[in-house]
């Protein structure tokens, strides 16, 4: 009775062990391309799951051992991976289709449209965290101290105001020295534009001002920032890159549910430190002693300077704390075939020279649809106001340069209520 269980056990064992190898077959094939039917060489043919592997001869041709079920992956440079299920069949023939997302990441790399914008020169990023970690009403100031090599100075204290961006120096005698502003692939000019605004103090001339282009752009809706600096860029612009190149990529949808996001912040601005200027009493102290060298009459109202006050410090008149808020407000989505975003943001700051202020109403609105597996229609449309209140001349005789050089003892207000000064 043993033997005879034993030897039925031996005889299941070898027909299970005979039935898992009746499944392992040879399947051979040829790997063509789908496009022109030509056959490639030195494709990469792995069982999924297995370390079972070979790749095509000279003429596209393979042969593997598999078992019924199992998965070939198809793999070749510039190609689409495929993954093919194995069933009865012994010839497997594979067309694979060129992976023409790889051809476009190689020819649109110098427009920006990759992360890594120009991988031949030399280029700095900046992400969007690093460029919301700090407050600022455009993208230009957002990248100061944030991109190697490349010197922000603002031209102009006002708010809004004008920014000189210098990523090779200054090269240029005539012309400007400013790089080039491409977003999404629309290139513009960053150049401040000069505004008389008209202004005459006693006759010393009119007072001159900048308004800043890019500060119609809204900084939260920029996702990273590309600076070309070296030759590279000119052969993509020509010459309007000779400064270098700021490429800014703003943000996308992407598929799945709708995603709404609020970011806001309510801020303080003030002056941090005034210039220290003679009081009252110290300056009338020093304007009788310049009469007395110089042989004139003292003036009388500084007979005796122990009784007059501390006067009118202009900076303390001129300069207060200053409100600035932000709102921005977003909502993007899609599906595999259609994505959107859209924004809309509201900035106000006061400026910390009364009576100065800038605002912003902007809105962005992203679009892309894939219409076929051969074309993507998209559509980027962004709208921009601003209103500055100027009253911050950057001359040598704008507020904050007559505000140090007036006299102390001339009062804000008369008694009578009309001005002073």
């Amino acid at each position: 009775m043993m033997k005879k269980r034993f030897l039925l056990l031996l005889v299941f064992a070898l027909m299970a062990f005979t039935a898992i190898h009746s499944q392992e077959r040879m399947v051979s094939g040829t790997i063509t391309d789908a496009n022109d039917g030509s056959a490639i060489p030195g494709v990469n043919i792995l069982v999924q799951g297995t370390s079972r592997g070979t790749i095509t001869d000279v003429d596209g041709n393979y042969q593997i051992k598999v078992n019924s079920g199992e998965v070939l992956v198809f793999s070749f440079i510039g190609y689409k991976i495929q993954e093919i299920p194995v069933g009865d069949q012994r010839t497997l023939d594979v067309e694979m289709a060129a992976d023409y997302q790889l051809v476009d990441e190689v020819v649109v790399v110098g427009y920006g449209t990759m992360k890594r914008s120009d991988l031949t020169g030399s280029v700095t990023s900046v992400k969007q965290a690093d460029l919301q970690a700090s407050v600022s009403t455009s993208i230009d100031q957002a990248l100061q101290g944030r991109a190697a090599g490349v010197q922000v100075t603002k031209t102009s204290g006002q708010p809004g105001g004008g920014v000189s961006v210098r990523i090779r120096g200054s090269s240029s005698i005539g012309g400007t020295n400013e790089p080039l502003y491409v977003i999404d692939g629309i290139p513009v000019s960053g150049n401040a534009t000069g505004l008389n605004m008209g202004f005459d103090w006693a006759g010393g001339g009119n007072g001159q001002s900048t308004a800043n282009v890019l500060s119609t752009i809204n900084p939260n809706d920029i996702v990273s920032v590309e600076i070309l600096k070296d030759a590279s860029a000119t052969a993509i612009y020509g010459s309007r890159a000779a400064n270098g190149v700021v490429l800014i990529s703003t943000r996308r949808g992407e598929a799945g549910k709708a995603k709404v996001e609020y970011n806001g912040y309510v801020g303080l601005q003030e002056m941090p430190k005034m210039l220290d200027v003679l009081n009252l009493r110290e300056y009338a102290e020093y304007s009788n002693e310049l009469s007395a060298e110089n042989n004139l009459s003292p003036n009388p109202l500084f007979a005796d300077p122990s009784i007059l006050g501390e006067g009118t410090n202009w900076q303390e008149e001129i300069f207060e704390l200053a409100v600035m808020h932000n709102h921005d407000l977003s909502v993007s989505g899609g599906n595999e075939k259609s994505t959107y975003a859209l924004s809309i943001g509201y900035m106000d700051q006061e400026g910390i020279v009364i009576g100065s202020g800038f605002d912003r109403l902007s809105s962005r609105i992203n679009a892309e649809s894939k219409t076929f597996d051969w074309l993507t229609i998209g559509g980027n449309m962004s709208l921009g106001q601003t209103n500055e209140t100027i009253t911050l001349n950057d001359d040598d005789r704008g507020v904050v340069s007559l505000a140090l050089i007036q006299r102390p003892e001339i009062p804000v207000k008369l008694p009578d209520g009309s001005w002073g000064g």
